[in-house]
């Protein structure tokens, strides 16, 4: 990707994968969640995963489940003109590197 690129160029960072926040939280909506632990039970996580994500703090367990359970609901999130990729919640920025 050229944003892994463009943070190993950017000295003290690293290419990291990011929840938009704006749009996970429209997702789950979408989906009759309205609260984190609404969302934990959605993703069958526990409810601290969900907060460290918030954070920026993000798994492949949880990459993994959120695209699974987006795409086993991709017509009622089509419905609202909402995809279910990848980027459609992800994305893929530089991020510091921490000591």
């Amino acid at each position: 990707m050229s944003l892994d690129t463009q943070a190993r160029n950017m000295p003290g960072t690293r290419a990291g994968v990011f929840l938009r926040l704006d749009r996970f939280d429209l997702i789950t909506r979408v989906l009759n969640c309205g609260s984190d632990v609404a969302r934990s039970r959605l993703l069958d996580m526990d409810p601290k995963t969900i907060y460290r994500a918030r954070r920026g703090v993000i798994g492949e367990e949880f990459i993994a489940r959120l695209l699974d359970v987006m795409r086993q609901n991709e017509a009622a999130l089509a419905a609202v003109d909402i995809g279910t990729s990848f980027e459609d919640v992800f994305e893929v920025r530089g991020k510091p590197v921490t000591a």
